[in-house]
């Protein structure tokens, strides 16, 4: 579990080093910059070992968001801003009890909102740095859907920044191919592209459905 200063401290860290790169991220040395990713990716660590299953699940989200933005033709400061966002999405979850977190058994009304005040909590907290402000709206609404029935604000279609519309479909496939308290055993990539692509047009924008399942089906060849 992350305790309360624990969290204090890394966000912090993460506060006086964004402030750092806000002066000068014109002309900020690429290991300055490569530094500040790695305290990023060291805080979302610190938030997944309070959700079992998901070590590692930032990361792995973050290089795939990454790869389908890149297929959309983005690029440059928005590419870094969707990637920051992806290893941060979550981080709501520290203020989340632990058992909920890892209740294997149907959550409670009462409960489930209280996972869903991740998002705006995450939000908040990333909106709180300087130079990971532009990323907050991505982590306040990757968990809303194409149809306009996700959360927090029922947004729908392009309403959605793109960046969260990435971030649905991307992290949906890897928390359903991990081991999670509520479905303990994975699915097979094969049938998570499946689910993705079963939710085109409701839960995902299509076009991003559509570059995921390409890319994952290459991935796929690439490996057999």
């Amino acid at each position: 579990m992350v305790d309360a200063w624990v969290l204090a401290i890394a966000v912090a860290a993460v506060s006086i080093s964004g402030l750092s790169l806000y002066v000068s991220r014109v002309f900020l040395p690429r290991r300055m910059k490569g530094a500040y990713r790695k305290s990023i990716t060291v805080l979302a660590a610190a938030v997944e070992t309070k959700d079992s299953g998901t070590v590692g699940h930032a990361q792995r989200v973050a290089e795939l968001t990454k790869e389908v933005a890149r297929r959309l033709g983005i690029s440059g400061a928005e590419l870094e801003r969707i990637e920051y966002a992806a290893l941060l999405r979550d981080i709501g979850k520290a203020d989340i009890p632990y058992a909920i977190l890892n209740k294997t058994e149907p959550l409670t009304e009462d409960e489930w909102t209280i996972v869903k005040n991740h998002t705006t909590k995450g939000a908040d907290m990333v909106a709180a740095v300087p130079f990971l402000a532009s990323c907050a709206p991505y982590v306040r609404h990757h968990h809303e859907y194409w149809d306009g029935n996700g959360y927090p604000d029922g947004l729908k279609g392009s309403e959605i920044p793109l960046g969260s519309r990435i971030l649905a479909a991307t992290s949906d496939y890897d928390a359903m191919i991990s081991e999670r308290p509520y479905h303990p055993v994975p699915m097979a990539p094969g049938q998570a592209i499946d689910e993705v692509l079963a939710g085109s047009g409701t839960k995902y924008d299509p076009v991003v459905v559509e570059v995921l399942a390409d890319l994952l089906s290459a991935e796929a060849a690439i490996a057999a």
